[in-house]
């Protein structure tokens, strides 16, 4: 490889002892494509299969905590023991490539697709519609039911090490519950749960954290040059990559073999079979004009 992009081929190693064999990873993108029993399907497990060999870090599509809280059709699930098979089946896939697996956690509160839930309940921190969806009023979560779905995050966390996941991604982006809560246009509360904005400020965020673990920089990254730029203007230690991994799974081997003029940046649409998307995923992205570069 090119001495420029050695940067982006070193180890970097947690706190924890846990080493990635690189600074790229593979950033959460939903894909549409589990079982309909909740369970992760062979599409997927071929999906992450392909994208897992260069990467030094997979964070995995998103996993629902509670049985309430699925964003989306074809999202596999974590609320109950009875998934850590599949959740391992999907861990011992990414890791026999030779990355190490995170598993994304979360819950989508008022962004929930009605039809989706039990008893086409959604629920929020307040009862205000979302903007994005039909209109429903989701229902306000009481005390106890605040303190279970924060009990279910540990749990599902619980189940993801049980089936061997290096670690966990709590979303709290997009409009999704923890959001809704950090949000005055969708928290109204006035307890605990709720108050001025004083109170979920990030650089109160990052005071807890304090520097206790790393910050991945993410998006507009295309090219090996987009990358190398990203880590020495910013000094972030890890790069995560989204669509670029859709549109070329060889990203980071194609780099590392001194191939970087090959890196593929725009999606052909004959290449769904070598590319490895599954169907659901596919159709979204065809339907979509731009959600994947080159489109």
């Amino acid at each position: 490889m090119k001495k420029k992009f050695e940067p982006l081929f070193k180890e970097f190693q947690f706190k924890n002892g846990v080493t990635l064999k690189n600074r790229v990873v593979m950033a959460p993108m939903t894909n549409y494509s589990s079982n309909e029993d909740g369970t992760v399907s062979k599409g997927e497990l071929a999906y992450y299969a392909r994208r897992s060999t260069g990467a030094g870090m997979v964070i995995t599509a998103c996993t629902y905590v509670t049985e309430n809280g699925i964003g989306f059709p074809g999202e596999f699930a974590g609320y109950d023991d009875k998934f850590i098979p599949s959740f391992k089946q999907l861990a011992d896939t990414i890791k026999g490539q030779g990355a190490k697996a995170i598993l994304q956690i979360f819950h989508g509160g008022r962004e929930c697709p009605p039809n989706l839930v039990p008893n086409g309940e959604i629920v929020s921190a307040s009862s205000v519609p979302s903007p994005n969806r039909s209109g429903q009023e989701p229902r306000a979560l009481h005390d106890d039911e605040i303190n279970q779905i924060v009990k279910a995050f540990g749990d599902t966390t619980k189940r993801a090490i049980e089936a061997g996941f290096d670690g966990v991604e709590i979303h709290g982006a997009n409009g999704y519950l923890i959001q809704q809560f950090f949000s005055p246009h969708s928290n109204q509360r006035a307890d605990r749960w709720g108050g001025a904005l004083e109170k979920t400020r990030l650089a109160y965020v990052l005071e807890q954290i304090a520097d206790r673990v790393p910050l991945i920089g993410v998006g507009s990254i295309y090219h090996p040059e987009d990358a190398i730029v990203a880590m020495n203007e910013t000094n972030v230690p890890l790069l995560a990559l989204g669509r670029e991994l859709l549109v070329d799974p060889d990203w980071v081997q194609k780099i590392a073999e001194g191939r970087e003029e090959e890196v593929v940046t725009k999606l052909d649409h004959e290449q769904q079979e070598k590319l490895v998307i599954p169907d659901p995923l596919w159709k979204v992205i065809m339907s979509v004009p731009g959600w994947v570069p080159g489109v």
